[in-house]
């Protein structure tokens, strides 16, 4: 396919009610002219040449009509109880206050949803700021059509014991359909939260999914921030993550990756000051034909920054794992310590990896380091647990369990870990 355009793709994408145009209409404005002249991208473009698109092209995708949220849909089994009174629910795009449940929060915190506070003065200051990707269709997609979406603000000096948990719900809708989940973080100086995101799909419909995150941290803000994508096995999902830190502030990022038919990962972490410290882990668990893809970018513009990302794939069957990473340090950003490594187990024949950690350094006085390996298991470690007594089949799923467990023992709620390491080993179980 040569030149196609998002039109194409996206049936009729300006169908927002009027109150809600309204609302940010210079954001919208401004994408809704971006969305003219992008193209979609294809295999001819160098960060896509790996990743099939034909999830997407291959369908015809039209909105969601807002309206009255499911009131007979049972959420119950998806609750988090750390999160039982600090709880925002989106069902197919729209947000559910039947379902959401937010209480007993200190004063001056605002969770909710982001078309209640058009006005405040940090949303307004920040809301589409940090999403800078070049040529892209997506957060543009995004900017013009979100309905509804997470407003999260934290005073200074504020901490919030419990977690946030938002909670992204896709029925069966019988159309091929998109929705865009839109999350403004703002967190004041010295504040601290857990945020918890989760994209579930209840049937395996198609469907595309386009997430973008904005994370404003100030001086000394802390966030611990997991992100679940059990989306349908014939959905897309294509999401833009970002967070801008400020002096002394840490933000750590842990996406869980386990459902989709197409996972397109871009989060992006930007240093605004010196001294700074973030995490952008990930842990892939991919079979049958699902394709699992990350591009990121750790931006180091200021001196004293320390970064971390750990990306993890378990790759069986024809799935296809894609990883570029890109570690960025500007001229003068010195004292910068960075390490990457992406780790890819292939449990099957016929899978596929492709990876490429990258280093654009411009600094002479920095520890940057970086790495990938792409292994299958050893003959020799399923033979020593088959001497002490257990299967081949147990000793392989043992082996992925132990591969994948340091990435779930980072999430800072018990009820999620619990929950990761109930999906690891369904995984290790497949057929």
């Amino acid at each position: 396919m040569s030149s196609v355009s998002t039109k194409e793709l996206i049936h009729a994408y300006v169908q927002l009610p009027g109150v809600l145009r309204q609302n940010f209409k210079e954001l919208r404005s401004q994408a809704k002219d971006n969305l003219d002249n992008c193209a979609f991208p294809t295999k001819k473009d160098e960060e896509w040449r790996f990743t099939d698109l034909k999830s997407i092209t291959m369908n015809k995708f039209e909105s969601v009509d807002t309206g009255e949220a499911h009131i007979d849909l049972e959420l119950d089994e998806y609750h988090l109880p750390e999160s039982m009174n600090s709880r925002l629910v989106f069902i197919d795009g729209n947000y559910s206050p039947l379902h959401s449940a937010i209480e007993g929060m200190p004063d001056g915190v605002i969770v909710g949803n982001i078309n209640d506070f058009p006005e405040h003065e940090q949303l307004r200051s920040h809301l589409g700021t940090m999403t800078n990707y070049e040529d892209d269709v997506f957060v543009p997609l995004n900017d013009v059509n979100f309905q509804d979406g997470t407003f999260i603000y934290i005073p200074k000096e504020t901490v919030i014991e419990q977690p946030i948990h938002i909670l992204n719900v896709f029925t069966n809708l019988n159309n091929s359909h998109f929705v865009t989940p839109r999350v403004l973080f703002v967190g004041e100086m010295y504040s601290k939260a857990t945020i918890i995101e989760e994209h579930i799909g209840l049937s395996d419909n198609v469907y595309l999914n386009v997430p973008v995150n904005e994370f404003r941290l100030y001086s000394g803000a802390h966030v611990h921030h997991a992100r679940i994508q059990r989306d349908s096995k014939n959905a897309s999902h294509i999401s833009r993550p970002v967070a801008m830190l400020d002096a002394h502030a840490e933000y750590h990022s842990y996406t869980i990756c386990l459902g989709s038919k197409l996972f397109r990962n871009e989060p992006r972490v930007i240093q605004n000051a010196e001294e700074v410290d973030f995490t952008v882990d990930g842990l892939v668990l991919i079979d049958g034909k699902q394709i699992a893809d990350t591009h990121s970018i750790m931006d180091h513009r200021f001196s004293h920054g320390n970064s971390h990302q750990l990306h993890k794939v378990v790759v069986n069957d024809q799935a296809h794992s894609i990883f570029n990473g890109k570690i960025f340090v500007a001229k003068d950003a010195q004292k910068i310590d960075s390490f990457q490594e992406n780790r890819n187990l292939l449990i099957s024949d016929t899978g596929k990896v492709n990876t490429k950690p990258q280093l654009e350094i411009f600094a002479d006085d920095v520890r940057c380091s970086h790495g990938a390996t792409i292994g299958q298991l050893q003959d020799e470690e399923v033979f020593y647990l088959q001497s002490r007594g257990l299967t081949e089949q147990k000793s392989r799923e043992l082996l992925v369990y132990a591969f994948a467990l340091e990435s779930v023992e980072s999430m800072a709620v018990k009820s999620v870990e619990e929950l990761l390491l109930k999906e690891v080993i369904a995984y290790t179980n497949r057929d």
